[in-house]
């Protein structure tokens, strides 16, 4: 099973996202979009993992959220990694509960390395939602209208719960399913 933990989004958000994106108007970019039902916080990637792997992850994660109080989270315009001149990545970023996104990744990726020997993130965590991935270099006016995209910081979500996603790997791309939430401390999802 290819898995990770994230923080999904409900509908209002994912809607506000797409509704975005198709704000821009590009009509064939030079990339594919996320699907819609894919668009989510990923917290930590684990991979390929072993089934038998599930109930040990969920209890290491359960611990940690029992320890978390829900939260809001508000996402802001869009961005790109490195940047949105030379993209290799379309995202929006986490403008309000970015700190408490950060924690929770933090604490599951020290709960997973702590109790089953997961190893750590190299990287920092940083809170957002992948809306591209793209392989090439685009040309400047291409860049230049993604710095125009809508933001979509009107749309708060409360945070529940983390989600244990499987990711199925397709022609047409990743199809992902739930495995098992694990609500945030008196949350009672």
């Amino acid at each position: 099973m290819r898995l990770f933990f994230a923080v999904e989004f409900d509908d209002t958000l994912k809607d506000a996202i797409v509704n975005a994106i198709d704000g821009i108007r590009i009509a064939n970019p030079p990339w594919r979009w996320v699907a819609r039902s894919n668009i989510h916080i990923t917290l930590k990637f684990l991979g390929d993992t072993e089934e038998e792997m599930v109930p040990l992850l969920v209890d290491a994660v359960s611990a940690v959220c029992r320890e978390t109080p829900p939260f809001e989270i508000v996402l802001g315009g869009l961005g790109g990694f490195p940047n949105l001149k030379k993209p290799r990545v379309l995202f929006y970023e986490a403008t309000r509960g970015a700190p408490e996104l950060t924690s929770l990744a933090q604490r599951v990726d020290a709960a997973l390395y702590g109790d089953l020997s997961i190893p750590r993130e190299e990287r920092p965590f940083r809170a957002h939602a992948t809306v591209a991935r793209i392989k090439t270099p685009i040309p400047a006016d291409l860049a230049a209208r993604l710095q125009k995209a809508p933001n979509v910081e009107h749309y708060t979500q409360k945070v529940e719960k983390v989600s244990l996603m499987q990711s199925e790997l397709h022609r047409g791309g990743a199809i992902y399913g739930l495995v098992k939430g694990i609500a945030l401390a008196s949350a009672g999802c």
